[in-house]
């Protein structure tokens, strides 16, 4: 069994070596993760894989080869036949359709990656909107009878990605922040930034410059502890197909731009915060649009700064105490706000027994609303993120724009600021 690489990157020469290996005896790119992932004791995912083999496939001059030769031989066939007319057509959305004779194996006319070359596409630019394929016997004297396919496909170009290689080394390679920490102890008061629904790819850094530049003047204070509640659909989008956590392919957003934007957003607020305050807290709030993107957002910042203490576990509800404050958390997408206090004071028993004060925080419809039941205030936050074209077609556009921030004594809400 290969030795597994201990570098921060998966990918060494052994490592793609093996890929090519892999992918030439017939392995689909989700069984080869799971081969190397066995093998090498590292996590391959199947996206890592496919992008990992066409980018080396496409700058490898040895692959070339066999490739030129292909085209070669597709060329002579295409002279022989004479009696099918292939045709290329420019679409007016942008979409190209492509219609021709492909020399393919019945296996091959099932991958994407292979139909879009025969097409003569680029699998990293291009994808495939919708294929067709018949079988067409071809026959002339030097090869005899021949099985071709007839194969019509409509392609788009892919829209700009988001690189989860670069990403993931941007995670494990990130240099450590050290920051100085200069508390002194004479503002024992708690500050709670609890940013929901930022929804980066629709709103960008402009446009909550105004909102940063607020909270670090609130930071001057210098606090006990500052908790930032980060997630509950910090990102608009899950993945770079325009997908949200549930796969419901939504409006276009640039996430390369809106990871940036974050880390624009964030950096400054966690530098002052680590630089004034006795302790600082990240807790990571799954989100309806973001679960996944925000819980890697999160270990990055874990992974940058090592005096951040950072709560990523992926629970639906989670609680964080600032003194003897009670300071719940849920996105709000899935059981009704006004019912949330039963399960909080079941699955964290011990806090709501302790706490003199209590409130649940909660997201996801853009407007501000509050409950006072059960023993807890129920609080639903606002969002100063811009309409995006859901809320515009159904006419949710009338909300106050704006973030809360609550700043806390050691045993009660003292103050709710706006920015």
């Amino acid at each position: 069994m290969p030795k597994a690489n201990q570098s921060t990157t998966p990918w060494n020469q052994d490592t793609i070596d093996r890929l090519f290996e892999l992918k030439q005896s017939g392995e689909g790119f989700s069984e080869i993760a799971q081969t190397l992932s066995q093998e090498y004791n590292r996590r391959f995912t199947e996206v890592s894989v496919r992008r990992k083999y066409q980018r080396t496939n496409k700058h490898n001059q040895s692959a070339s080869k066999p490739v030129k030769q292909a085209s070669q031989q597709k060329s002579k066939q295409q002279q022989e036949t004479t009696d099918y007319k292939e045709t290329v057509e420019i679409n007016q959305d942008g979409t190209q359709t492509s219609d021709k004779l492909v020399e393919l194996s019945e296996m091959d006319m099932k991958d994407e990656e292979a139909v879009l070359k025969a097409h003569g596409y680029d699998p990293v630019e291009w994808q495939i909107s919708k294929a067709t394929s018949s079988k067409w016997h071809h026959h002339n004297k030097q090869d005899g009878t021949k099985t071709l396919y007839a194969s019509k496909v409509v392609v788009k170009k892919q829209r700009e990605q988001f690189d989860f290689d670069k990403l993931i080394d941007i995670v494990t390679q990130t240099p450590q922040v050290t920051v100085k920490p200069k508390y002194i102890n004479h503002y024992p008061h708690y500050l709670n930034i609890p940013l929901f629904d930022m929804h980066f790819g629709v709103s960008d850094y402009e446009h909550y410059k105004s909102t940063q530049a607020k909270i670090l003047s609130l930071l001057n204070r210098q606090y006990k502890e500052v908790l930032l509640l980060i997630g509950s659909d910090l990102f608009h989008h899950n993945d770079h197909r325009n997908r949200t956590a549930s796969t419901r392919e939504i409006e276009h957003a640039e996430m390369v731009e809106a990871w940036q934007d974050a880390i624009t957003f964030y950096d400054p607020i966690i530098k002052e915060a680590i630089k004034r305050s006795g302790k600082v807290t990240a807790m990571y709030i799954k989100g309806n649009h973001d679960e996944s993107l925000s819980w890697g957002f999160i270990k990055y910042l874990e992974a940058k700064y090592p005096h951040l203490e950072v709560d990523a576990d992926f629970r639906e509800r989670k609680v964080h105490m600032l003194g003897n404050n009670f300071v719940g958390a849920n996105h709000g997408d899935k059981k009704k706000e006004k019912d949330l206090a039963e399960n909080f004071a079941t699955e964290f028993a011990e806090q709501w027994a302790k706490a003199s004060n209590r409130d649940v925080f909660v997201g996801h419809l853009h407007s501000e609303w509050v409950l006072d039941k059960g023993g807890v205030m129920i609080r639903r936050l606002p969002t100063r993120n811009k309409i995006d074209q859901w809320h515009d077609d159904h006419g949710y556009t009338t909300a106050h724009k704006r973030f809360q921030v609550y700043e806390y004594t050691e045993n009660d809400l003292e103050t709710i600021y706006y920015v």
